[in-house]
């Protein structure tokens, strides 16, 4: 036995056209519940710090040392994004362990090389978990490797240090 007829209506009063529109109404419906009051929130609330934290750079050449300044804003390489002010930088010279002839290891200095420590300060939010964030995604972990540049040189870094002002 048949349920619908010539016409395209089911059980001769409906078409089955406006079921489907009926569902995907509902459906539309149920997500915009869903979006707007079934997720939790993000807080855009959440009160900006003042973090400063330091980069190290090792064993750079004395010319890529020379280009780092103070006032110079770090960029992150990856993204583009600013995430700071540099406001100290201090270099020494750069030291590797060596071997010895007689079998022991000695800090040595490296020829031409620098190893650059640079302060930088930054609004950041911090969260539950102690984590800083600049710019509310950029993520500051102590002793991370990251990608950094200014507009006059680029390097990879850790961050060594966190702290807030």
């Amino acid at each position: 036995m048949r349920n619908g007829n010539k016409k395209g209506l089911l059980f001769g009063k409906i078409s089955i056209v406006d079921i489907a529109v009926i569902v995907v109404i509902i459906l539309l419906a149920a997500g915009t519940v869903y979006k707007f009051k079934g997720l939790a929130k993000t807080n855009t609330n959440a009160a900006m710090v003042p973090v400063t934290y330091t980069v190290e750079v090792k064993k750079v050449r004395p010319y890529v040392f020379d280009n780092v300044k103070e006032g110079d804003i770090l960029y992150d390489k990856t993204s583009g994004n600013s995430i700071g002010t540099i406001v100290a930088v201090e270099g020494t010279p750069a030291k590797e362990a060596t071997a010895t002839f007689n079998g022991q290891t000695v800090l040595m200095d490296v020829e031409n090389r620098v190893d650059v420590k640079f302060t930088v300060e930054a609004e950041a939010v911090k969260s539950s978990n102690g984590t800083y964030h600049i710019n509310r995604t950029y993520e500051v972990i102590r002793n991370s490797a990251k990608k950094f540049m200014t507009k006059y040189f680029e390097c990879n870094g850790t961050i060594t240090d966190i702290s807030e002002r």
